[in-house]
């Protein structure tokens, strides 16, 4: 079985630590050095069996949701702006160079937690074969 949670932060980490851009599951913990201007916090949201044969698990979805948070100022400047597009596709990529699916575009939150950040919403998915007969 999968570890879904290490496969995200390494996934995650490997794009984003040169960055000092952190990633948390479930919540934020404060981290000495990190960029204060930007954090990712991610959650599992489903672990599903898709497909089975002879009332076995052949196939197992796994869901996720990251949520990019970014200072609420950056989108006041052009330049601002191109960082948060940058960094929202350089987290697709990471997920998708670690095997992940994105099925949607990324939803802009706005400041979904009134912390002085705003979200990038980002679902993806992890297929794996679980059965192989």
């Amino acid at each position: 079985m999968t570890d879904i949670r290490g496969k995200i932060q390494l996934a995650l980490d490997t794009a984003l630590f040169a960055d000092k851009v952190f990633s948390f599951w479930n919540r934020k913990v404060e981290v000495e050095g990190a960029n204060p201007d930007e954090y990712i916090v991610y959650t599992l949201s489903g672990n599903d069996s898709d497909s089975f044969a002879d009332d076995t698990a052949l196939v197992k979805s796994h869901d996720a949701t990251i949520r990019y948070y970014y200072r609420d100022t950056l989108p006041h400047t052009s330049t601002g702006r191109n960082k948060v597009k940058s960094r929202e596709k350089q987290i697709i990529n990471a997920l998708k160079n670690a095997g992940f699916e994105i099925p949607n575009e990324v939803f802009d939150a706005g400041d979904i937690d009134s912390v002085g950040f705003f979200v990038s919403l980002i679902d993806c998915q992890y297929w794996e074969v679980v059965n192989d007969g």
